[in-house]
């Protein structure tokens, strides 16, 4: 019996942490036997039907662009919901709705379902309210109406999934039931991403140089502290001058961590985003890969994905102190962690795994055991057949 993943967007036409989970899910629940289609919002901009790694995708019809905010959320959440209706009525063998964030997604399931009869299960990823932080609605009653929403939603699905125990802790105090919530964490391919050598003819080829790398590969965001790692940076490399940083992605600080980095000269090289198939190709050619996370709600209760990348792939990592990340990681055993928003401590860390090559191996090989013991997507996928037999999914 098929379950129907409804999300905001979905690969091929938008590459993203997001976009990668879905993937590593649907993909993983098919090699385990069931049924796993998905639908995709009136946001996401592919307008065919289609399959993507042999899994369907369904699209819902693109959103206007006239109307209030108001308006528009309310016309995704009725088109959606249509689109699952009719999806599950067409196929017959529809037996679940599994609704990932946005809130919107998680709305539009739970009003179809009820028309359908069958369980919705909810997945929480972040914190929408959070997402609304960038817009001048900050504090005001979109936001307020966002956390209630969320917190609605996770009341009546039938089982709630969130991606770590700060997302748990979060909804339990908004009122959610302790047995409803499951943790399932982010994964990773770890027959992708295995530890292999860097080739000197590809680090030619991206023109970098043959110093020693450092990397951050991840989205440009402010909360990431790359202003933090570009400051560190010349302290580092008093102690290391054969060193480079390598910043890979997209994202709204793009523009400054663009020109911060050009008034530190030609050791730092800004790459744009790279399809997720040649990102194994930078993390091999990475010394130390640097998560320098600042404090704020969203980075103390929700695990980011790259790490377990870089976990994989049996590298050294550095990472701030904030909650999101020592639920992955932990300092001294698989990462220098370093307080959040210390320059010099984040400095000190990476210079210090930069002298110590017999570390950097430590850290790496135990890095990729954490990885393989606790995040393989083989292993997570089983852990939803367990959430949705506890709706009634057989």
């Amino acid at each position: 019996m098929a379950i129907l993943h409804a999300v905001q967007f979905s690969l091929p036409d938008i590459q993203s942490g997001y976009t990668l989970r879905t993937q590593a899910i649907v993909r993983s629940q098919g090699e385990l036997g069931l049924k796993p289609v998905v639908v995709t919002s009136p946001r996401h901009p592919g307008g065919r039907e289609e399959e993507v790694a042999g899994v369907r995708h369904y699209r819902c019809a693109a959103e206007g662009r006239t109307g209030s905010v108001w308006r528009r959320d309310y016309a995704r959440v009725r088109a959606l919901g249509h689109r699952i209706q009719e999806i599950a009525e067409e196929r017959g063998d529809v037996r679940l709705v599994h609704a990932h964030s946005p809130v919107l997604c998680g709305m539009a399931a739970l009003r179809a379902g009820r028309r359908l009869g069958i369980p919705v299960v909810y997945e929480v990823r972040g914190l929408w309210e959070e997402a609304l932080a960038g817009g001048c609605l900050i504090g005001g009653v979109r936001r307020r109406l966002a956390r209630r929403l969320e917190g609605q939603v996770c009341r009546e699905a039938g089982s709630v999934v969130v991606i770590s125990e700060g997302l748990r802790e979060e909804f339990l105090g908004r009122g959610v039931s302790r047995e409803k919530l499951h943790v399932i964490p982010n994964g990773v391919d770890t027959a992708v991403f295995r530890p292999r050598p860097s080739s000197p003819s590809w680090k030619l080829e991206q023109g970098l140089s043959d110093g020693r790398v450092i990397l951050y590969l991840g989205a440009l965001r402010g909360y990431e502290g790359l202003d933090l790692l570009l400051g560190a940076f010349p302290a580092i490399r008093e102690r290391h001058p054969d060193a480079q940083l390598v910043i890979v992605g997209e994202g709204e600080a793009r523009e400054d961590v663009a020109a911060q980095a050009e008034r530190l000269g030609s050791q730092v090289s800004l790459l744009p985003a790279v399809p997720h198939a040649e990102v194994p190709d930078f993390y091999a050619a990475a010394e130390v890969v640097v998560y320098p996370r600042i404090s704020v709600r969203a980075t103390e209760r929700v695990t980011p994905l790259k790490p377990l990348e870089a976990m994989a792939m049996g590298r050294a990592i550095v990472a701030s102190d904030v909650g999101g990340l020592r639920e992955l990681l932990t300092h001294g055993e698989t990462a220098r962690l370093f307080r959040a928003g210390s320059s010099e401590a984040l400095s000190r860390a990476c210079s210090g795994l930069l002298a110590d090559e017999d570390e950097r191996a430590r850290l790496g090989g135990a890095a990729r055991e954490a990885a393989l013991a606790r995040h393989d997507w083989k292993q997570l996928a089983q852990r939803y057949v367990d959430v949705y037999r506890s709706v009634g999914y057989r």
